[in-house]
């Protein structure tokens, strides 16, 4: 609610606003009326046969009993008091403002009465002006309550309380409506946060189930590759054994060339070439297995940091579930109030 731009009926709601003139009326036995800046927002409490079924049921003294209340509210506003005036009809009226935030936005009416005989002449021209039965509008005006002026006075004093006291429960209504519907933005603008929350988490939620699936699998394939790797050693064992016989049978064969003289020349020639063959096999086993062991320890410290990484995602995991799971009972919360 804008205090800014707020109406009687905003803080007051028509029935309350009824019942106070009804017994304001009754209490005074004058007649009583709400009006806002448009005109009379409740029926007439105890009019007299004068204004209701005379004045008011024409047209013209209709629209000026309207224009009436509307002046008699805008002079008790401008002044800050209640305002005691004769209507167009010739009767007393008063007026007491409605304020609320400074705004004037409605007027308590009272009257309807006289305060001395009517002038007969006076009236029969009131009921030519509006178009009534002149004998009809003398007969009735003279049913009109006279009052003493101080009792007018009184029950505009009267009025201007009740109006006061609807203009502060009104300003409170409204000040309370404004924090209850800033309050409702607030709300919904944190549900609204807590609900792009809660679908980011989810969304981690899946790339974190997603990134454990990978690493497990990267986990699976870092083992295997170990596991070969190590299954090498007795390869290179293998070889390593193989060019030790092939140095033995090099010698074998150098020493039963030089017993064979220079028949067995060609033959020692074949047994220098097995050597040299052995040694290199022998030293490229020994840069394979160089190789292979730092393969190894490569692939070792590769699946020690695939575990620490696997159990930080984990744990993370968890994590990210539990924060889950208490933004979901926060925003639960949030939308209960």
């Amino acid at each position: 609610m804008d205090l800014n731009n707020i109406t009687l009926l905003d803080v007051i709601d028509r029935d309350t606003l009824q019942a106070l003139q009804d017994a304001f009326a009754e209490a005074t036995g004058m007649a009583a009326l709400a009006t806002d800046d448009t005109g009379s927002v409740t029926q007439l409490s105890s009019p007299t046969d004068f204004c209701m079924n005379l004045t008011r049921k024409s047209r013209v003294g209709c629209e000026r009993c309207n224009k009436c209340d509307l002046q008699g509210g805008a002079e008790a506003s401008r002044t800050g008091r209640p305002s005691v005036y004769y209507c167009h009809g010739g009767l007393v009226d008063f007026a007491a403002p409605i304020i609320v935030n400074g705004q004037h936005i409605g007027s308590l009416i009272g009257g309807q009465v006289l305060t001395e005989k009517p002038d007969e002449a006076k009236f029969r021209q009131i009921a030519r002006d509006i178009g009534v039965d002149p004998d009809e509008y003398v007969a009735a005006v003279k049913k009109v309550k006279i009052v003493p002026k101080k009792q007018i006075d009184a029950a505009a004093n009267l009025l201007y309380q009740m109006a006061n006291a609807l203009s502060d429960v009104g300003y409170q209504r409204a000040l309370a409506q404004q924090q209850s519907n800033r309050g409702e933005r607030i709300v919904s603008n944190i549900d609204a946060d807590f609900s792009g929350i809660n679908e980011q988490m989810e969304k981690a939620v899946e790339s974190m189930q997603a990134l454990s699936e990978s690493f497990a699998s990267i986990k699976t394939s870092a083992a295997s590759s170990a596991k070969a790797v190590e299954s090498t050693d007795s390869i290179i064992k293998t070889i390593e054994n193989a060019s030790t016989q092939l140095t033995l049978i090099g010698f074998n064969a150098s020493i039963e060339a030089k017993r064979a003289g220079a028949a067995g020349a060609g033959f020692n020639v074949i047994a220098q070439e097995v050597r040299t063959l052995a040694d290199k096999n022998t030293k490229q086993a020994g840069e394979i297995e160089t190789t292979l062991n730092g393969i190894k320890k490569a692939m070792k410290d590769i699946n020690s940091q695939i575990k620490a990484v696997y159990s930080h995602i984990e744990k993370n995991q968890e994590v990210i579930e539990s924060l889950k799971e208490k933004l979901g009972d926060v925003s639960k919360m949030v939308s209960e109030i």
